[in-house]
């Protein structure tokens, strides 16, 4: 495919998936809502095909973005339903999710949340992700690891099962220690008072006995 074709393409999808409430009057958006992709869906990749009526089969450093979600592999079906909704079945050896955060009720910054495995598969009806064989997800510096997980992009809840007898595994990062932070900084700022230049103005030199 020419790169003007693939860029048609990709411009033509993206136009094809626009939430068909785009030009209804705004609407108070709640937390959950401002967490759900929303916008353009662009579409890019070395190579595309129309399988039959509302599926595209994209292969080769496929990449789908859209204003808080970037889904990227080495292949792409994407299923067209009704009102503008779609199923995104991205595989590869490593197919890589990642959902940006944006500030809370509270002003305060909420971590981006990412996911790997061999297929990654996103319902825009439910909100969901289904993260499939090794699945691993982190959110900021916390990490979930197991054989299937499911993610639900407006609640940005995880939900992870161990399949086949195995389990699951969780790593969560404490939170950083004030006290300890407080005695770091005390040592660092002793140990700089005993620098043998400590004492030594800017532009003179240290007197050599």
């Amino acid at each position: 495919m020419s790169r003007v074709l693939k860029a048609f393409v990709t411009l033509l999808l993206a136009a094809a998936l626009m939430p068909a409430q785009a030009a209804a009057p705004a609407k108070k958006t709640s937390s959950t809502d401002a967490l759900r992709p929303t916008g353009l869906v662009t579409i890019t990749a070395d190579r595309a095909e129309w399988s039959k009526v509302g599926v595209m089969i994209y292969t080769g450093n496929v990449s789908l973005t859209s204003d808080k979600l970037k889904m990227t592999g080495e292949r792409l079906e994407l299923t067209q339903f009704p009102n503008s909704q779609y199923t995104a079945k991205i595989t590869g050896s490593l197919a890589h999710l990642e959902h940006a955060g944006e500030p809370n009720e509270k002003g305060e910054p909420t971590p981006t949340v990412t996911a790997d495995a061999s297929t990654l598969i996103y319902d825009s009806r439910t909100s969901v992700v289904d993260v499939i064989d090794n699945a691993k997800m982190t959110r900021g510096k916390d990490e979930v690891t197991g054989s299937n997980i499911k993610y639900n992009v407006a609640e940005r809840r995880i939900q992870a099962s161990g399949g086949d007898g195995g389990q699951v595994k969780i790593v969560i990062q404490p939170p950083p220690d004030k006290k300890q932070q407080a005695q770091k900084a005390a040592a660092d700022a002793k140990d700089d008072m005993k620098s043998p230049d400590a004492n030594v103005a800017p532009n003179q030199k240290p007197v050599e006995p």
